[in-house]
């Protein structure tokens, strides 16, 4: 592989430099030192503002300003928050306490911007997302018009981490952990965007769902939580609140589990009994050691790159069935 500036430079500081000396490009002090570079740095600024004309940085580049990633000025009037969001997720509504501070100081037509290079859970609804795709698609327009090197190590950057996400279509998933940094964020996102596992609210799931990496003494793993049964759907089959709080399925690696949360001793008679209904209505069904604790494993299914799909809707059916009447809970007759 080609020798690359952005395979060392990867924290979030080194790319606020790189967005912050390219749309440089914009402001009107540097507007004809790189005209191709203008021009890109000027389409970026078209996907904040895409109504505003001849798009300008009329004020210097701020970086971590009150915290704030990176602010800018354009046309004189528009201030512009940048939230950089290299491989990080977003937490605790950050940009919404910029913004307010920034108003606090008097200023106005504020636009709040998430500039996000690999795939997170959510979009944010109050902002404007920059995405990978979005920042390769404006990048291969200029980089052959130009010689300059960091633009091109960038866009080529983009694509290695873009090949890495997509691995999930063509590696098999032996090796997803063992070669890949992405490969799971592109995996979720594709179970999610094409509506690979139910994420709607329905009569039984309230629609809920996360992904992240989860690390634990045994080294972790990328988990995906979803199809979360709702309250009344519990009490139904007698999975009332004094016994379990939540009955959902998460996604650990290679294997779809149905986790459960509670610390009554009845939740240790309710694991083993939807462990036993499970085992006897899905034949792959495997139970790992029982062990006390406030979200536990009832048990899971393993998968792999050829048939998620598949054991995917098993798992989702099998928890309707749990909800759906075929299985009620009587504490009374558990002797496990």
């Amino acid at each position: 592989m080609k020798n690359n500036l952005f395979d060392f430079a990867t924290s979030e500081l080194s790319q606020d430099a790189f967005i912050c000396w390219l749309l440089n490009f914009a402001h009107e002090k540097h507007l004809n030192e790189d005209i191709v570079l203008t021009e890109c740095a000027k389409e970026i600024l078209s996907k904040i503002l895409p109504d505003e004309p001849n798009l300008v940085i009329t004020a210097d580049i701020e970086r971590q300003y009150k915290n704030i990633d990176i602010l800018i000025e354009v046309n004189k009037k528009h201030n512009v928050i940048i939230e950089d969001k290299t491989f990080s997720n977003v937490h605790d509504d950050q940009i919404n306490e910029y913004e307010k501070t920034l108003k606090a100081e008097g200023r106005q037509n504020i636009k709040c911007v998430y500039y996000k290079i690999v795939e997170q859970a959510h979009d944010e609804k109050n902002a404007i997302n920059i995405k990978r795709n979005d920042l390769i698609d404006i990048f291969s327009k200029y980089k052959d018009k130009t010689e300059n090197t960091i633009l091109k190590e960038y866009y080529e950057y983009l694509l290695a981490i873009d090949a890495d996400v997509n691995s999930f279509k063509n590696e098999p998933i032996t090796v997803w952990r063992e070669k890949y940094n992405h490969v799971y964020k592109g995996f979720f996102n594709h179970l999610v965007q094409d509506n690979i596992i139910q994420t709607k609210e329905d009569s039984i799931i309230n629609g809920n769902y996360n992904w992240k990496y989860i690390s634990n003494p045994s080294g972790g793993f990328w988990g995906l939580w979803w199809y979360g049964i709702k309250s009344e759907c519990l009490d139904s089959c007698n999975l009332l609140e004094k016994y379990i709080d939540e009955l959902y399925l998460e996604i650990e690696d290679n294997q779809i589990v149905i986790k459960m949360t509670g610390d009554s001793q009845e939740a240790q008679d309710v694991r083993w009994s939807l462990y036993e209904f499970c085992n006897k209505n899905v034949d792959e069904f495997k139970k790992k050691t029982f062990r006390k604790g406030k979200h536990m494993t009832v048990g899971y299914v393993e998968f792999n790159e050829k048939n998620y799909r598949e054991k995917i809707k098993t798992m989702e059916s099998l928890m309707k069935s749990i909800v759906g009447g075929q299985y009620k809970f009587e504490a009374e007759l558990q002797n496990f």
